[in-house]
């Protein structure tokens, strides 16, 4: 048992509570208790204690979009517009991927996350690199995971290269077979990860609704993206995605929907009232010019609205304390409405709210009791957040990744002073640095 103490709690539970001279009880991963460091230190008084130095506790940070396979292509394709940037750069580079290299990639990826206070994190589309060489290497990071496997259906006319295809049937298996190692899945746990290979196909959501309701699988999609899919919805029938989603059966289970800008005013209403929830990645929707997505109502209705950073190739960073500050922005700026997206709502995407859009919330999110210890400090005590009269506000328009000091996942820290304890940080790098030139070379860009 571990008191945590000399520290401001920003909890992020449904009543925003904040205690100052605040203290926090851990034992065996969990949170047992919290509140003033006085009651603590009365309730308590037989336990370790660890003197956080007056920082800002707060609950660890949910991505719950990103490409571990493309976390290598940073600033390979910047500028570019999506079929360039697919065909000429993204593609190729990822079908070079053995599983040394992607691995390499995904080092880098989860030493940057954890380090900017990312501590749960979606990988969405894990293709033919190693699944089960992923879910070991994801479970020896002491970050959390969902790693969806893509399960897709190769169909005539399909733009995808052959390297990211896989048999519809041997998809499945592999995702089961995977999923048979998970000893705990509220650490790491498979996804699925249904792909439409350059053309709408609803057979494929058929085939893994089917999979969800017999093994109890999550997805992960990408979804109303494209304006030929939405007019393929509608030569079927469907009047629009949000009627998609109901007729198809995606609506009634865990899909969570990846960018969406293609949903209609009239979908929102039918989303509030199923179980799928969002990833919103502002910084790559802005930057590939996707469209805009009406968060704020989308929030208003109900509907659990994460964040997600997307990949490098795309965004560049992996800091979601940056992406939740370009959320709260976009947003008002896109609708002349500086009083939509507070910072407190943002900042509940990245947490609370984000716990619920990847179906976590009973276990992480905010800092209550019975829940687990995942959590971050940053230290408030230099210019920039300061002065703090609003704590949520000093977090995400004043505060980023760097200013990140500690990082805990399940009560074990990864992170301590700004340092990683898990990852030799040099030599993930120089093995990064060496993927990508094995890449550069395979492809001869």
């Amino acid at each position: 048992m571990i008191r945590y103490e000399h520290c401001t709690i920003l909890t992020m539970d449904d009543k925003d509570t904040i205690i100052k001279d605040g203290s926090m009880v851990v034992a065996n991963g969990k949170i047992i208790s919290l509140g003033t460091e006085s009651e603590m230190i009365k309730t308590y008084p037989q336990s370790a204690r660890i003197d956080l130095g007056g920082r800002l506790v707060m609950p660890g940070l949910i991505n719950n979009h990103f490409h571990l396979a493309q976390s290598l292509f940073r600033g390979f394709s910047d500028d570019m517009t999506i079929v360039p940037w697919l065909f000429e750069r993204i593609w190729p580079l990822q079908s070079a991927h053995d599983e040394k290299t992607f691995l390499a990639g995904a080092r880098l990826a989860m030493l940057e996350m954890s380090k900017s206070g990312t501590t749960t994190f979606v990988e969405s589309m894990v293709v033919n690199y190693g699944l089960d060489a992923l879910f070991e290497e994801v479970s020896s990071s002491g970050m959390r995971g969902r790693l969806a496997k893509v399960v897709m259906e190769p169909r005539e006319g399909s733009l995808l290269p052959p390297a990211l295809t896989q048999e519809l049937n041997s998809s499945i298996k592999e995702a089961k077979n995977c999923r048979r190692n998970v000893t705990n899945p509220d650490m790491v746990d498979i996804w699925l990860g249904p792909r439409w290979t350059g053309m709408y196909n609803p057979h494929l959501i058929e085939v893994v609704n089917g999979v969800m309701d017999d093994d109890g699988f999550i997805s992960t999609i990408h979804f109303a993206e494209e304006s030929a899919d939405i007019e393929a919805m509608k030569a079927d029938g469907y009047s629009s995605p949000g009627v998609f989603l109901k007729g198809s059966g995606m609506l009634d289970r865990r899909y969570l929907l990846i960018h969406c800008p293609r949903l209609g005013t009239g979908d929102l209403d039918i989303l509030a009232k199923g179980k799928v929830t969002i990833a919103h990645c502002p910084v790559s929707a802005m930057k590939m010019a996707m469209g805009y997505l009406d968060v704020p109502g989308l929030l208003e209705k109900g509907v659990a609205v994460g964040i997600g950073t997307d990949a490098p190739a795309c965004n560049n960073s992996s800091d979601l304390l940056a992406e939740i500050k370009t959320a709260a922005l976009l947003h008002k700026h896109q609708l002349g409405r500086p009083d939509v997206l507070s910072a407190g709502l943002a900042l509940g995407m990245g947490t609370r709210i984000g716990a619920r859009s990847i179906f976590a919330e009973d276990i992480i999110g905010s800092l209550e009791v019975g829940k687990r210890a995942d959590f971050i400090t940053i230290d408030l005590d230099y210019a920039a957040p300061f002065p703090e009269y609003n704590l949520p506000s000093s977090v995400v328009y004043s505060l980023c990744g760097r200013d990140v000091r500690d990082v805990f996942v399940d009560g074990k820290q990864l992170v301590k002073d700004g340092l990683s304890l898990i990852y030799d940080e040099e030599k993930v790098r120089s093995d990064a640095r060496q993927a990508m030139i094995t890449l550069l070379k395979r492809t001869n860009l």
